[in-house]
């Protein structure tokens, strides 16, 4: 941790707790500081939302500047206090606490634990002391179910556990095998039979998702953004009312309907006067109510978005507005017959008003709902486009089930163990859908290479492959020239340890019978 000493004396001379004040100056400027919302202080120090919310206020208070923006912020929450949408917009949430008991059920969620069988297995496993996980229990219980076998003597118990244990056991890698090697053989041979497809999400119009080996590429290559993100919604069971929530479509779809961009175009139909320098807006009602919007709500995002003056046929109930380029207030109307706006300057008002969000969270540029699911009856949501943590803030979203196809947004919002097994359930599905079958434990080795260093890195010459230590592995994979030169340009010196290099040069590889050495020593006559 590398403390800004002025940044934390600073926190520490406004009053805030020296504990708090050395976690907030980590690596940070008082200009990054003092611009952190509550929530984040409330990540970064660790600490429940008041105490954030209290440090927020502090560092709000110590600046005129931050006093006037806070005197806006409470105008427009006085003023706009009626709005239907004030009572969704809650992206400040407690930070949950951690119980191992309920993890437990979570990650078990899938394995029937009360089953007599998984009881008898289990038992049978710890008296042999054969390490066995309840995932792999849980195989055996769906195994012997399907052969018809419910119940089981001890003996037999025994018998198949002894069975499972034996090849477990001997699944194992030996000392010394080119795992690398057979992972890369692994994946790479059953990738030539993929094809270059998208996948349609079935019952939804608009999701498709890539799959086949451009979904494989971006994944080994770690593109920041995927060409198709989406993510899939789900939902706490009771909502703050303590009414159902994640079974009830109606909540649903206006969480839904909350989530999802609205943008003007998609509730209004906006024509652009050339000749009267002006542009209307005709709001469409049906498109509001599913929007849960209304006219007026429009007109005053419009006119703070814009910092425009906003006319509107009606006061009440707007149907019609009208928005001229440069007309801050009312009273510049009385002027614009002697200076009227130009042609350049309604094109950029048309353009800005097209793209402007006026609900909804960035980049979720659609969101359906999806069930119910026929056991539980619950609903969840898939989207176009993807926002993790912005998502994980809003009221009502279950975080711990929530997901999203962006490792890179997994890995930023809950980091790299997350971001690892991200990369897993990518592949494994990727491959899974194009029906191949390559054994997990490939993908196992893939992950963590591209994970080991503490951020997600490429399989390529800016990541995995570009920093090996050897410099005919490197030349080997591309631009071989420039690593040679670079190489012998600072008198780089290569020990021949992998297996790419022994090749190269023509010598035994360090693996399997190249990984011993066998001397004679002849015992004196």
């Amino acid at each position: 941790m590398v403390v800004k000493s002025a940044t934390k004396k600073k926190l520490m001379d406004l009053g805030i707790e020296e504990e708090y004040a050395h976690k907030l100056a980590d690596d940070k400027k008082w200009d990054d500081v003092k611009i952190l919302t509550s929530s984040q202080i409330a990540q970064i120090c660790g600490t429940d939302s008041g105490t954030a919310t209290e440090i927020f206020e502090v560092m709000a208070g110590s600046s005129k500047a931050a006093q006037r923006a806070a005197a806006r912020i409470d105008k427009t929450l006085l003023r706009r206090k009626a709005s239907p949408r004030r009572t969704s917009k809650r992206t400040t949430l407690p930070i949950q606490s951690y119980d191992s008991e309920s993890k437990m059920i979570q990650i078990l969620r899938d394995v029937d634990v009360e089953s007599e069988l998984f009881s008898q297995l289990t038992d049978v496993s710890v008296k042999l002391n054969a390490s066995m996980s309840p995932r792999i229990i849980n195989d055996l219980v769906n195994a012997l179910i399907a052969r018809g076998d419910t119940k089981l003597t001890p003996a037999k118990a025994k018998k198949v556990i002894t069975a499972a244990n034996e090849h477990l056991i001997a699944s194992r890698v030996d000392p010394h095998e080119a795992v690398g090697i057979t992972t890369a053989q692994s994946i790479g041979e059953p990738g030539t039979q993929m094809t270059m497809r998208t996948f349609h999400y079935a019952g939804v119009a608009t999701v498709n998702v890539t799959q086949g080996l451009p979904r494989i590429i971006e994944i080994v290559d770690a593109r920041k953004v995927p060409n198709t993100p989406t993510m899939r919604i789900y939902l706490d069971e009771t909502n703050a009312k303590n009414k159902p929530l994640r079974t009830n479509e109606k909540l649903v779809q206006e969480i839904a309907a909350g989530l999802e961009t609205t943008t003007t175009r998609d509730i209004a139909n906006i024509d652009v006067d050339i000749t009267q320098r002006h542009i209307s807006l005709s709001l469409n009602t049906a498109n509001l109510r599913v929007k849960k919007m209304n006219g007026a709500e429009v007109r005053d995002k419009l006119s703070r978005a814009l910092r425009l003056f906003v006319q509107a046929d009606n006061e009440d109930k707007p149907k019609v507005l009208k928005i001229i380029p440069g007309i801050a207030k009312e009273e510049e109307l009385a002027t614009l017959s002697s200076d009227p706006p130009t042609y350049t300057a309604l094109l950029q008002l048309e353009e800005k008003i097209k793209k402007l969000r006026l609900k909804g969270l960035p980049d979720i540029m659609r969101a359906n709902v999806q069930g119910p699911n026929a056991e539980t009856g619950e609903y969840y949501i898939s989207t176009i486009g993807s926002n993790l943590s912005k998502v994980s803030e809003y009221a009502g979203v279950d975080r711990g089930r929530t997901y999203t196809n962006n490792i890179t947004e997994i890995h930023d919002y809950l980091g790299i163990e997350a971001a690892r097994q991200a990369i897993i359930n990518e592949m494994l599905l990727t491959l899974e859908g194009a029906g191949l079958d390559v054994d997990v434990r490939h993908l196992l080795m893939v992950a963590d290479v591209m994970t080991s260093e503490g951020e997600v890195r490429a399989i390529g010459r800016h990541g995995v492959s570009g920093t090996k230590h050897s410099i005919l592995a490197r030349s080997a994979f591309e631009v071989t020239v420039t690593h040679l030169l670079r190489a012998g340009i600072i008198g780089e010196r290569d020990e021949l340890r992998g297996v790419t290099e022994n090749i190269i040069v023509g010598q035994p590889v360090a693996l399997g019978t190249g990984s011993v050495d066998l001397f004679y020593i002849p015992e004196d006559a």
